[in-house]
């Protein structure tokens, strides 16, 4: 375990180098959790890259997910679409539970990408990064319009 000291810098590290477009950056700190972490570090970190995404949701959507009975869902079609992609179905799915509040599921799919061995390991992560840097730059474009198509997967 790195420990907190260590790894909440590590994570604004590698959550800084996604948003701002440079995956490589972020993957070479990853691989230093990786190396010296445990899982509980990367769980942390995937927990905080959702949480980046929430924030880049909430401009999309700013009124989805805030009512009693709301949750957010991942469609279908989607999910359809990303099943030939382990590692994209991950990201979403891990941000869907995350967002719900969904823990229990959440930590069951993290899981399975670190059970699966340290390649998946990386390659989901990587693609929860990817995504949440998709939403971010979708963010910044404000708000999502029925025209926009809405967000990308």
């Amino acid at each position: 375990m790195i420990g907190s000291e260590a790894m909440n810098p590590l994570v604004q590290e590698i959550l800084r180098h996604t948003l701002d477009g440079r995956p490589a950056v972020a993957a070479s700190l990853l691989d230093v959790v990786s190396e010296h972490g445990d899982s509980a570090d990367l769980f942390g970190l995937c927990c905080a890259v959702a949480d980046t995404g929430r924030v880049a949701l909430h401009v999309l959507f700013p009124d989805a997910g805030t009512g009693p009975c709301e949750e957010w869902t991942l469609p279908p079609a989607m999910a359809d679409q990303l099943a030939g992609d382990p590692h994209r179905l991950f990201a979403v799915r891990f941000m869907t539970a995350y967002l719900n509040g969904d823990h229990p599921t959440a930590a069951a799919l993290f899981q399975a990408a670190d059970a699966a061995g340290p390649q998946d390991r990386t390659e989901s992560i990587c693609s929860l990064l990817a995504h949440v840097h998709g939403l971010t730059l979708r963010a910044e474009q404000g708000p999502a319009t029925p025209d926009s198509g809405g967000v990308p997967a």
